[in-house]
This record gives structure tokens, sequence and C-alpha cells, in this order.
């Protein structure tokens, strides 16, 4: 069964509001990027890093790594 969203993933339960309402505003902040930087997002991964606090002891915090592949430019007038 296809992800209703478009993303080829199996869910194992029911996306809440929450989650939905997360997913749109993620595509509305990656479609920004795309009309921004004339570019196509071609990849997203959700990372877990060591950071450390202000205390300098280690904490996990999340980081997004987004990959944008730039399209080419078309001349339509030839």
């Amino acid at each position: 069964m296809a992800n209703p969203h478009g993303l080829n993933i199996r869910n194992r339960q029911r996306d809440t509001p929450e989650v939905d309402e997360a997913e749109r505003k993620v595509g509305a902040v990656l479609g920004d990027l795309e009309d921004s930087t004339d570019g196509e997002v071609k990849d997203v991964e959700l990372e877990e890093v060591v950071d450390t606090d202000a205390q300098g002891h280690p904490v996990v915090k999340k980081a997004v790594d987004i990959q944008v592949e730039h399209r080419p430019k078309k001349d339509w007038a030839r």
C-alpha cells in the first residue's frame, strides 16, 4: 500500500493530525527552497548528531541533510 502523500514508504499505523501538519510544513519549506534555488530537492535525511551543551556535556540533537540538484536552464527561443 503506497503512502497517500506520494512517498514510497509503508506506514505501520495511521498518521496523527500532528504528523500530517508537520508533513505539510516540511513540504512548504522544501517547495520554497526549490523556488529560491531554482533546483530540485533530491534527498532529505534526518540524522542524530552528538553536540555539547553549555556545560560541555554531550547531547544528541536532530539534524537535517538536504541535497538539492540544480535544474539546467532551458532556452526555448531556439
